[in-house]
């Protein structure tokens, strides 16, 4: 499940059980009917990701395409840490 909010020209996203293919419509406009300065992905309830979910990360990045270094990914488990460091993710979004 995704939701979203708007707190100080930050959109932050909260991914809660899985972030899959399923997720992607919310997912989307959760960015794309938005105005926003910086966003942060919160994972922080997210027990499960798949290549679906990191293939949406990659889209956010190249929606964004210059900015997509305001991208900031938080609250995350050490399994999903795991994929993302197996994917090199730690190299294309900045990891709090």
């Amino acid at each position: 499940m995704i939701t979203h909010k708007i707190k100080d020209q930050t959109l932050w996203i909260y991914v809660s059980d899985k972030f899959t293919i399923d997720s992607f419509a919310d997912f989307q406009a959760a960015y794309t009917n938005n105005e926003f300065k910086d966003i942060v992905i919160d994972f922080s309830e997210t027990s499960h990701i798949d290549s679906g979910g990191l293939g949406m990360l990659l889209q956010l990045r190249t929606h964004l395409g210059e900015d997509s270094n305001r991208i900031t990914l938080c609250g995350l488990s050490d399994h999903i840490l795991k994929v993302f460091e197996v994917v090199n993710f730690e190299k294309l979004f900045k990891m709090a």
